[in-house]
């Protein structure tokens, strides 16, 4: 009987924590370069905490932006612009990498949808710099 209880306790337990994984963040890494996101689509799930490592392997500055995209704690690091001015307050998602320079960028989207990614360095998104966020 006893052994039966401590097989139910450790049963739980172990269900326990694989429940828990599911609200584990979501890393994905995008090399950037002249003129494109590698990989071009990234898939990830609503309400879901997501870490976007930035690699710009190009020989200028790339950045990644979502114009308009529900997210909520939205945090940057690694960031530098050079290529505009002012606080970028006009893009949901934003962050810009140096060349041959890394970022991350993280943050949890709200609602799901295809939202497009640009680069808003000028010309690189008429260049072919552009993606998708699928978010389900």
């Amino acid at each position: 009987m006893l052994l039966k209880k401590v097989l139910s306790v450790l049963l739980v337990v172990f269900l326990s924590a694989c429940a828990g994984g599911s609200s584990s963040i979501t890393k994905v890494t995008v090399t950037m370069k002249e003129f494109g996101f590698s990989p071009n689509v990234i898939n990830v799930t609503a309400g879901k905490p997501v870490e976007l490592t930035l690699i710009n392997e190009g020989a200028v500055e790339h950045d990644f932006v979502i114009a308009v995209i529900p997210v909520k704690d939205m945090s940057t690091s690694g960031m530098e612009m050079d290529h505009m001015s002012g606080d970028h307050a006009e893009y949901d998602l934003h962050s810009a990498t140096a060349a041959g320079a890394t970022s991350t960028l993280t943050f949890t989207v709200t609602e799901p949808g295809t939202y497009e990614i640009i680069c808003s360095v000028p010309g690189h998104k008429e260049a072919g710099m552009t993606g998708e966020l699928i978010v389900k």
